[in-house]
């Protein structure tokens, strides 16, 4: 029986019923106390595994976190690296005005000494108010002259600013990669995505009345991080990367966005947006321009991405493929395709170490 059967939540839900009848009826019965306890005891182990195992099972069918029994021992799964395209380094080089205003004088920094920093920041032409964490290179101030590349890094749904910090580990990776020479140091922006508040807004500008937030993760946050931190501005020095919801973020980001973003990292995400039954900004019909496949077939941009899937993750393998179609140069792509695994951020975290030392490869802006 596979991980994923639809007979695996019945088997389990007539176990429990089975062993939740016997308890009900008193038995097992045995005629010594301490024995009738222990027996009784044990019966409400095992309920209470399967129960367990039962909601797993259901949550595990919906959510995709594991598609084989290998797959829930840690197995390490093949992967196969593909490349479409143009090359990574001439998409990323591509010159263009990336519109972000550099600094004349630098605020301080609410937490001097610290890492990462907290601001609630509202977008001047979104309008959106959002949280915005940022992990800042160790050493990192504002009296010297040094400038750093930015990676913009997205959460998914549900998820919050820390789970890049959390669940992803990106400050201890980059820590790594920086010690390997495989990257040069960045800082780390962490917005919020779900605005407002755990809405599944899928990044979109909705319409009028609706939250703007591809504007506001687009453009009001990247001047932020220029008004606040000592970074570049240049397209090579700025990357987008998220996983899950935040991997469809950071593909329709950098393809609609490249004079912002030259590189961009997409862990397990959609190619079109997927709303929650709750907000449907659009109603029945997506817009065009966030039918990435249609965009990139009718006018390519100079943009260099690494897309991470699982062939059996039904979330992202399947629009990732038909994506892959339509890339043509001067777009570059460059797979990582596992043979199996599921959808979660212990898979994003175990291929990140790789997708940073692409970046560092393939990104000037970040190459040390």
């Amino acid at each position: 029986m596979s991980l994923t059967s639809t007979t695996l939540p019945v088997v389990l839900a007539l176990a429990a019923a089975a062993v939740f009848a016997l308890l009900a009826s008193g038995r097992p019965r045995v005629r010594r106390p301490w024995a009738a306890t222990g027996a009784r005891a044990a019966g409400l182990l095992v309920l209470n595994v399967l129960v367990v195992a039962l909601v797993g099972a259901e949550l595990n069918d919906h959510f995709d976190f594991y598609v084989s029994w290998s797959d829930l021992a840690g197995a390490q799964a093949a992967t196969t690296v593909t490349h479409h395209g143009a090359t990574a380094r001439s998409a990323a080089s591509t010159r263009l005005p990336s519109g972000l205003r550099p600094a004349t004088s630098l605020p301080a920094l609410p937490s001097p000494g610290e890492r990462v920093q907290h601001y609630t920041v509202t977008g001047a032409r979104s309008g959106v108010r959002g949280q915005v964490d940022v992990l800042l290179p160790a050493g990192y101030s504002t009296a010297t002259a040094t400038s750093y590349p930015v990676l913009e890094a997205l959460h998914g749904y549900p998820g919050t600013t820390d789970s890049w910090l959390t669940g992803m580990g990106v400050e201890g990776a980059l820590d790594r990669a920086v010690a390997d020479h495989s990257i040069k140091d960045a800082v780390v922006v962490l917005p919020q995505i779900n605005l407002p508040y755990a809405v599944d807004s899928e990044c979109v500008d909705g319409p009028a009345g609706t939250s703007q937030v591809e504007t506001w993760l687009a453009q009001d946050v990247p001047q932020f991080v220029v008004d606040h931190f000592r970074v570049r501005t240049d397209r090579s020095s700025w990357a987008v990367a998220g996983y899950s919801e935040g991997g469809w973020c950071a593909a329709m980001l950098g393809l609609r966005h490249p004079a912002v973003f030259g590189g961009d990292i997409v862990f397990s995400g959609s190619f079109t947006p997927e709303f929650s039954r709750g907000y449907r900004p659009f109603g029945s019909r997506v817009p065009g321009r966030y039918q990435l496949a249609a965009v990139v077939r009718r006018d390519p941009p100079p943009l260099a991405m690494w897309v991470q899937a699982s062939k059996k993750d039904g979330y992202a393998y399947p629009p990732t493929a038909a994506f892959l179609k339509s890339v043509r140069a001067p777009l570059s792509v460059t797979t990582d395709l596992l043979k199996t695994g599921g959808h979660r951020e212990q898979l994003w975290a175990g291929e990140l170490p790789t997708a940073l030392s692409w970046l560092g490869r393939s990104v000037p802006g970040f190459s040390p």
